[in-house]
């Protein structure tokens, strides 16, 4: 069988080389998807961890997390969870980090962090590698200051020397000590999270209605989501009564407001499970049309093979024996198809993880060729032998001595049965990679409609990072101000700046989020109803130049004295239209707070794209850095510079000068706003990338499985061909003969295909933007598409049978 191989060796190759990508695209994906969305998380009895959250029915809100009263209230009187933590997802500044007994002190840094109370550990039930976790006593303001790191910056900054415990480390400016160690296992709540602080939440001062927190529970055995849902929805109707504030029982049944309980999985993977299960159905095809291109191959091989077949039945060889013969050679070739596809996938998942910081995949260091792995690509290898040998082996095995003689002589028809089966697989092939040529064909046109945008604002000669002002140093909102004033001047006092600002949230990106209700004075709600919910930024007047974002009407407010802040707002034209269709915003007032200050709007700018770019451009209120909002002082920002060089090339500049401005704060998160846009299409470029390469193999394949099929029956049907051309037939006739059977086999393809497109792209509806799954254009340019390669596969072997000597041939015969 091996000899017989090597003297076959491009068809052995065409074999390995079409399954092993096969097998490695679908096995590759599969890892993923199993890591990703089938794996439990990487806790003890994952399965019981949930996520505590509401919804707002009457105001359209999905989920609103936990306040402080909610929490403390759920955590105590629950029935249904052995425990409930609360945490924040943050980040830090961390005094300048160096390994023990080095001279190098090192930068700032500023790292991944997470406020979490004292029982989430034990309702995640993860013990620290070294060390001890947090006390309930610790968890309370104004107890000792301590925190635990994880291992990776234990051993990053610190050389994993052991003697960090009971060490300080100064985070946010205070000196905090070390008493605990994570296992580099444990990435609650992020993948990236490397330091962890104590909540503080006070039970003596609680606000029922500022959900500022996440929860987590573990239900206890036997309890089901639902029971929990149910138990947590009863003391939501307490909360009032538990914890007097401003949430009220009668504000809970007018905005129908609902606890929900979710499988912490579900949380964690998002909204990337139906992107990673098309990805998958996407290789998948690739294999199936792998397989039908190889199986062609075998049962072409199987007949030419026949003669022999037959001599072995006529000798007395019976039916398991040809089987095995027939199979032989797809097991031994699947396998080694096997060993490349493992090969394939483990350089691509290795590829993938080397992506982790640019690709917003949940999990993705989870992600591996592990023991399933291994099972589903010897699963794949064992099917493929089966799928692409089984039919020509049962066939042909099945036929006497005489039967294989007969149907191998010189019959003119040479096997019509046959030619269905080799046909039918083609058919298919054509079907599978229009499939696929439909949904990268949408997704190209939602990528193109995304980059035709507009996002409200002139990101190309923009440079943009992320900086924290700590409490300590900058203690109240007017420090905070005065601070950034001069981080801009100094930005713009550099050579080659046209202007700098800062913001809270920079548009496309989640950080800074602030989302706040709206009490507009001229137009008072009825009983019963709720404000709208809107997003709030915190700006400095020179941010909407440093972004090019047009005033509208009125002006921007100036810079003001901390001290005795103005009363002012910014609102954009988004926001304007919502609530004064005229168009005559500029003068009416509008507060934050129920009973707060009211602000007067001086001026109305370009709305902007702030959350994504397929979303509508977000109703924004913006308010000066030294606003009179008495809620909280916000302390992270986004500075954004605008240049007249390429923004490479100031970069440098602007952190060299705020390094010698404020030497303890770090910059972080610096990047092109052009990269901002990018990362805001990177869900639908991934899919699209992955679809185009699914794509373009599946028509490869699909185009060699007709090349394959049409020059074999040129080769069969060699004399009939010549009797035609000796009787008369002109070789154009000839060649019109076999492209019209070549692209008629396309065109069933293309029909079959069609319905299946129709099918498959609206699983794509939720990942489309201005285009509609079963688009007539985008299929009719994938059938028209599909088609133009068939006549093009058919070229050469309509060609070829044109250019038949009628003489030599029957001579050959």
């Amino acid at each position: 069988m091996l000899r017989r191989l090597a003297h076959a060796r491009g068809f052995a190759f065409t074999v390995i080389v079409t399954l092993g990508l096969g097998i490695g695209a679908t096995v590759g994906v599969f890892s993923v998807v199993d890591a990703v969305l089938l794996r439990p998380l990487p806790y003890p009895h994952a399965d019981r961890l949930v996520d505590l959250s509401h919804t707002l029915e009457l105001s359209g809100i999905t989920r609103v997390d936990q306040s402080d009263a909610s929490f403390l209230h759920y955590r105590r009187a629950n029935r249904t969870m052995a425990g409930v933590g609360a945490y924040l997802v943050t980040s830090v500044n961390l005094g300048a980090l160096h390994r023990p007994g080095s001279a190098d002190v090192g930068q700032p840094a500023r790292v991944a962090a997470a406020r979490i109370s004292a029982g989430t550990f034990g309702v995640l039930e993860s013990p620290p590698l070294a060390g001890r976790v947090f006390r309930d006593d610790e968890d309370r303001p104004g107890t000792p200051t301590v925190v635990v790191i994880s291992e990776r910056l234990w051993r990053r900054a610190y050389g994993a020397d052991r003697s960090i415990l009971g060490r300080q480390l100064e985070v946010d400016g205070i000196a905090r000590e070390v008493i605990g160690i994570m296992p580099s296992g444990f990435r609650f709540p992020a993948a990236d999270t490397e330091v962890w602080l104590p909540i503080g939440i006070d039970p003596a001062k609680t606000d029922s209605a500022s959900f500022d927190y996440r929860a987590i529970g573990r239900l206890r055995d036997g309890v089901s989501t639902a029971d929990a849902q149910a138990d947590l929805q009863r003391l939501l109707l307490t909360l009032p009564e538990a914890f007097p504030g401003r949430l009220t029982l009668p504000a809970i049944r007018i905005t129908k407001m609902q606890a929900v309980v979710t499988p912490l999985r579900d949380i964690v993977v998002g909204d990337v499970r139906r992107v990673l299960w098309i990805v998958l159905a996407a290789v998948g095809c690739i294999l199936l049309v792998g397989c039908a291109n190889v199986a062609n191959l075998f049962l072409v091989r199987a007949e030419a093979r026949q003669t022999e077949l037959a001599l072995r039945r006529a000798l007395g060889a019976g039916r398991p024996t040809i089987v095995w013969q027939l199979l032989s050679e797809a097991v031994v070739l699947s396998a080694a198809g096997g060993a490349l596809g493992v090969a394939i996938a483990t350089a691509g998942l290795r590829t993938l993880r080397s992506l982790e910081a640019t690709v917003n995949l949940p999990r993705l260091n989870e992600v591996g060729m592990d023991g399933t792995a291994m099972l589903v690509a010897a699963a794949a290898t064992l099917f493929v032998a089966l799928l692409v040998a089984g039919l020509p082996a049962v066939r042909l095995s099945a036929m006497d001595g005489s039967s294989l003689l007969i149907d191998g002589g010189r019959s003119a028809t040479v096997g019509r049965r046959r030619q269905f089966v080799r046909r039918t697989l083609v058919v298919a092939q054509i079907a599978l990679a229009l499939v696929l040529v439909a949904s990268a064909g949408l997704m190209a046109r939602s990528f193109a409609h995304l980059r035709d945008v507009k996002p409200g604002f002139d990101a190309r000669p923009v440079f943009t990072f992320r900086m924290a002002l700590p409490t300590a140093g900058f203690p109240m909102r007017a420090d905070i101000a005065q601070s950034l004033d001069h981080v801009v001047d100094a930005i713009e006092a550099l050579p080659g700046v046209q202007a700098a600002g800062a913001i809270t949230k920079l548009p496309l990106v989640d950080a800074g989020r602030i989302d706040t209700p709206l009490f507009v004075l001229d137009q008072p709600m009825a009983p019963g109803r709720m404000p709208n919910i809107h997003q709030l930024a915190y700006v400095s007047p020179e941010y909407f130049r440093a972004m090019s974002i047009p005033v509208v009407d009125g002006r921007i407010f100036d810079r003001m004295n901390p001290a005795k802040p103005k009363l002012e707002a910014v609102v954009s034209d988004a926001l304007v239209r919502r609530y004064w269709p005229d168009g005559r915003a500029v003068g009416r007032q509008v507060r934050i707070l129920p009973t707060g200050d009211a602000l007067t709007i001086v001026g109305v700018v370009r709305s902007v794209r702030g959350t994504t770019l397929e979303e509508a451009p977000d109703e924004m209120i913006y308010l000066p850095l030294a606003s009179s909002d008495p809620r909280w002082a916000p302390r992270e920002f986004s500075i954004v510079v605008r240049s007249a060089a390429a923004p490479a090339s100031v970069a440098p500049e602007v952190t060299n000068a705020l390094r010698r401005l404020m030497p303890s704060v770090p910059l972080y998160a610096a990047q092109p706003m052009t990269d901002v846009m990018s990362g805001a299409r990177a869900r639908t470029s991934f899919l699209l990338v992955l679809l185009g390469i699914a794509s373009t193999l599946a028509m490869a394949l699909g185009a060699v499985g007709l090349f394959g099929i049409s020059a074999y029956l040129v080769t069969l049907r060699g004399r009939e061909m010549a009797i035609r051309l000796a009787l008369g037939a002109r070789p154009l006739d000839v060649r019109r003969m076999i492209t019209r059977q070549g692209i008629t086999l396309a065109v069933v393809g293309v029909v079959v295909g069609l319905g299946g497109a129709i099918a498959a792209t609206h699983a794509l509806a939720a990942l489309l933007f201005g285009v509609s799954p079963g688009d007539p254009a985008t299929l009719a340019t994938a059938a028209a598409l599909m088609i133009v390669i068939s006549a093009a596969a058919n070229w050469l072997p309509a060609h070829r049978a044109g250019r038949i000597d009628p003489a030599q041939a029957l001579r050959a015969e």
